[in-house]
């Protein structure tokens, strides 16, 4: 089933807004089994909007477009559909009640003054094309609708998002769902989505080369969301349990091909997440001793409800001086090989580990430039260092990647997660 995603305004096609309106439709239409082949934009002008549904609906077997549905003159999506259904704007009445309600109430309470007044201006936002199948809207004025143009369903909703969520939330979803399975003989989807950390998207796409070649019906997909990647297995059969059981066959080259990269599955836990459950769930504390990242890998560790369990602390030390003091940093040790260095990094860890009784300590100190860089520490050069309770011993990882200065932090920070996460591994084992 395929669809098209209408967002309709002037603001958007001037670029004075984000459209996030596709993006959220099209994640839950994909929910759905329901493929989006094509969005388009458009401004608040009648021929534009003609133009724009027409091809849609000469293209896709629903439609579904956002905006146009406010009070103001340049609110055009109910006359457009309407002038193309062939019929009449009218006011849907449950939605006026529920205006006149809230009105009364703003009236009530001192914040408007006559409610007749308002209400003529704010009536144009209650009607909806004659005929339509009306999709109420629990947390605004104007409805949403649905009306067919040559067959095809187009469900109209407001531009506001809240309010757009609202109505899928209450039971838009549900309907799409049920316009989908009744079509009959229809393409179902098996998918799975793989977190992938510690490589580039062109090297796991190499490691994933041909994969998929001799399945049918499947296919392979990245999405880069600095500083992970996030591989997708997409495999269409018209049989539900076929589609599943070729993606599991897929499921084990994935994991054997990229094997020490992928770190979960699915598009909810990263692996900060990740990381922080397994400290909390297996009681063991942490703490953090940061340069170049600025605390950012403390901000990281403190995301989740329940992180105090975990994380102890940490210490900003950007300045030699502070590395020494709050951490115990030999002197020596910068003079001889400098604050961005593998020894120093060990002792950062080492320091933070002894100072706050953690199980754990993370080191971070590098050069995120853009500036400070030389010859033998260009800008990207990081040191990570892990020490863990009861061993003078220390796991260490150098980064050398010359991208921007908030990249370089990030993926510093990134790389320390996961160090901690191997090291649960390791635990585990």
């Amino acid at each position: 089933m395929r669809a098209e995603i209408l967002t309709i305004g002037d603001e958007l096609c001037r670029g004075e807004i984000v459209d996030t309106n596709s993006a959220y439709l099209a994640a839950r239409l994909w929910d759905l089994d329901i493929t989006t082949r094509w969005m388009t934009s458009c401004n608040d002008d009648v021929a534009d909007m003609v133009d724009a549904m027409t091809r849609a609906v000469g293209r896709a077997d629903v439609v579904v477009c956002s905006g146009g549905l406010g009070p103001t003159e340049d609110d055009l999506t109910v006359d457009v559909v309407s002038q193309l259904a062939g019929v009449e704007p009218v006011i849907d009445e449950p939605a006026k009640a529920r205006m006149l309600e809230r009105f009364g109430r703003l009236l009530a309470a001192g914040g408007v003054g006559n409610v007749e007044e308002l209400t003529r201006i704010q009536l144009r936002q209650v009607r909806v094309p004659g005929g339509a199948r009306v999709h109420a809207n629990p947390v605004g004025l104007a409805p949403g609708f649905e009306v067919a143009l040559r067959g095809v369903p187009v469900v109209c909703l407001p531009g506001v998002p809240r309010e757009l969520y609202g109505i899928w939330d209450s039971g838009l979803g549900a309907h799409l769902a049920q316009l989908r399975e009744a079509r009959g003989d229809v393409e179902r989807i098996a998918r799975r989505i793989y977190r992938a950390f510690g490589r580039g998207e062109s090297q796991i796409s190499q490691a994933c080369r041909g994969l998929v070649d001799d399945v049918a019906g499947a296919s392979i997909h990245y999405q880069v969301k600095f500083p992970e990647t996030l591989v997708k297995l997409v495999v269409r059969d018209r049989d539900q349990a076929a589609a599943d059981a070729r993606l599991a066959q897929l499921d084990e080259g994935v994991r054997a091909r990229l094997a020490g990269i992928v770190y979960g599955t699915g598009d909810t836990e990263t692996l900060v997440e990740k990381v922080t459950r397994r400290l909390i769930e297996r009681g063991v504390t942490i703490a953090a001793a940061e340069s170049c990242t600025g605390g950012m890998l403390g901000e990281l560790l403190t995301r989740m409800p329940g992180s105090s369990k975990a994380f102890l602390g940490g210490v900003v030390a950007y300045a030699d001086d502070v590395k020494v003091r709050q951490l115990g940093v030999a002197q020596a040790t910068l003079a001889a090989h400098g604050a961005v260095s593998e020894q120093t990094a060990q002792e950062m860890a080492l320091g933070a580990r002894e100072r706050f009784g953690s199980n754990l300590a993370v080191a971070i100190t590098g050069i995120a430039g853009p500036g400070g860089g030389t010859p033998d520490k260009p800008v990207g050069t990081v040191w990570i260092a892990l020490a863990r309770r009861g061993s003078d011993d220390v796991t260490m990882k150098k980064l050398s990647w010359p991208g921007a200065r908030d990249q370089i932090r990030l993926l510093s920070s990134w790389w320390a997660l996961k160090l901690v996460d191997e090291q649960l591994d390791r635990e585990n084992a």
